[in-house]
């Protein structure tokens, strides 16, 4: 007879040999080739059992969204934070381009897949703290005058959030490889470029 301990870990073994066919199949085929069916079949259990660890396949992706704002939230913090504010503007830009070029799987799960279900607090919370992360830089900035102050911290951030998040869209679904062949480097330097100009002091 398994112990109470040997048993939390086969459920946590099945919970993550389910998430692993999740995200092979979702890297493979995209949202509509992840079914209940299909990762029964990768995992060698019933369809019905996954709902023993997952409340859906929308409940799956969702934790794969998760990893993905993990993954790059950490591709942020690698930034010096010792760099001047708007080194580290640029320096987290080049990262956030750089990870949505790496894993455009997981970018279009974070952004472009959204749940039906209304998204749990949780949920909600992780995919903010990237924001949050470049705010933080903002805010320091300003506060060392290293940044103009006559601006909204949040409104700083989000417009340097939403150009960089445009570039890489673009790049996450090719057009730009399309419109600027081989200037990809470029055209995310100007961007860079454009921010640095506006909010030098």
């Amino acid at each position: 007879m398994l112990t109470s301990k040997a048993r939390g870990t086969a459920r946590k073994s099945v919970r993550a040999a389910i998430l692993d066919a999740a995200r092979r199949l979702y890297f493979a085929h995209g949202a509509d080739g992840v079914s209940a069916r299909k990762i029964a079949q990768a995992v060698g259990c019933s369809p019905t059992a996954l709902y023993l660890y997952y409340r859906n396949v929308d409940d799956l992706l969702e934790h794969l969204r998760m990893e993905g704002h993990a993954l790059l939230a950490a591709c942020l913090r690698r930034v010096d934070p010792a760099l001047p504010a708007i080194e580290q503007v640029r320096a987290m830009g080049r990262a956030y381009y750089e990870f949505g070029a790496k894993h455009p799987h997981y970018y279009a799960l974070m952004f472009s897949l959204r749940s039906t279900e209304t998204p749990r607090r949780e949920a909600v919370q992780r995919e903010m703290q990237t924001l949050m992360l470049l705010r933080d830089v903002v805010r320091t900035g300003m506060d060392r005058r290293e940044l103009r102050r006559d601006l909204d911290v949040m409104v700083v951030t989000n417009a340097l959030w939403a150009q960089i998040h445009g570039l890489t869209a673009l790049t996450v679904s090719r057009l730009l490889m399309e419109t600027a062949p081989g200037q990809q480097g470029e055209v995310l330097e100007a961007i860079l470029d454009g921010a640095a100009r506006w909010l030098a002091p």
